[in-house]
């Protein structure tokens, strides 16, 4: 069970995260009345309020210092924007950790072998030894930060990933039922001629196999083997759909591996005359992506970013203060979330 947190205490009392604290740390300045109900939610909900003070014979416990590393993508153009999983993982695990006894630090933009990168120069160079490392964004197993921290015996916490043959924690979805989840809901709308949409960039994610191996299975288990001409990997999703299109226009719909290349593959059906889902259904992955305005909302499956941004959060304190807790994998359940983007199959 996820300990609940400031966040939780507020949402049930009905008031801010700064009410909360001012009233947990007995502050000037809030009504009996508020006093009263955020006491009442903290009750009610089980919140653990930690007693700061000391008396003379305990000892301060000594602060634990966790690295929260962002890795930048490796497109050649990519410019990092707080935006999408990035902000709901790193909100949740801010929420978490602000009553704990640890000093966190964020280093967004990671850049595996840029040595001139301030994140390398903080984790590589041995200016910032943390005690743990909270990983998002990661490309795969292969990373040198990341066997760095094996080796050095640092707790790990890695966000998205499943990696059972590594001694590391890992908070992920089922990728394979989150693809599952997305491709039935397109056969339960009668599609069949259903295409895979991807970009080049994302083949170093050890997830783009996972979900391109469901799609197969999935779509060979009611008797459409897949045709090579309905896999289509581009530089990016709009010019990707665009050669889809003009190579198979008996293609009903769409199953894009992540929202950010649903949403660039909308513009690019836009731009060949193409709208959804009047003449082609378009699902995506993560809920991390919102379409443009004047763009039908994107129907994907999702799973509870704050819950994974918790999770993250509490599996690396566990291991900081429980020496018997060496790593755990968890998996959080995913489900659709239907939008405008998907319709039945029109002749």
């Amino acid at each position: 069970m996820i300990r609940p947190t400031m966040a939780d205490v507020a949402e049930k009392a009905g008031v801010s995260t700064s009410t909360v604290s001012l009233v947990l740390n007995d502050k000037p300045g809030i009504s009996p009345e508020v006093r009263i109900a955020v006491m009442q939610a903290v009750d009610d909900l089980g919140y653990r309020v930690r007693d700061r003070r000391l008396s003379p014979k305990q000892p301060a416990l000594e602060t634990k210092r966790v690295a929260v590393v962002h890795f930048a993508s490796p497109e050649p153009d990519y410019r990092f924007e707080a935006s999408g999983l990035f902000v709901d993982f790193v909100a949740s695990i801010q929420d978490y950790l602000q009553d704990e006894n640890v000093n966190w630090a964020l280093i967004p933009d990671y850049r595996e072998e840029d040595q001139n990168n301030l994140g390398y120069r903080l984790l590589r160079n041995g200016n910032f030894l943390p005690d743990g490392l909270i990983l998002i964004g990661i490309l795969n197993q292969n990373s040198p930060l990341l066997q760095k921290a094996i080796a050095d015996q640092i707790p790990v916490v890695v966000a998205s990933r499943n990696w059972p043959e590594l001694p590391v924690s890992t908070v992920s979805q089922d990728h394979r039922q989150q693809a599952r989840l997305a491709l039935e809901h397109l056969i339960g709308l009668g599609h069949k001629k259903i295409a895979f949409l991807a970009r080049e960039v994302d083949r170093n994610y050890d997830w783009f196999q996972i979900r391109l191996d469901c799609y197969r299975e999935t779509l060979a288990a009611i008797g459409e083997p897949v045709d090579d001409d309905l896999i289509t990997i581009g530089a990016n999703g709009a010019e990707a759909a665009k050669a889809l299109l003009a190579r198979r226009p008996d293609v009903t719909a769409i199953f894009a591996i992540h929202d950010e290349n649903a949403v660039s593959a909308m513009q690019g059906l836009r731009e060949v005359g193409l709208e959804i889902p009047d003449h082609i259904s378009l699902i995506g992955l993560d809920d991390s992506a919102r379409p443009p305005e004047g763009y039908p909302a994107l129907t994907t499956v999702s799973f509870s970013h704050n819950k994974a941004g918790q999770l993250v959060a509490r599996l690396i304190l566990e291991q900081l203060e429980n020496d018997g807790v060496f790593y755990s994998k968890v998996f959080l359940r995913c489900h659709l979330i239907e939008r405008e983007s998907c319709a039945a199959p029109r002749n």
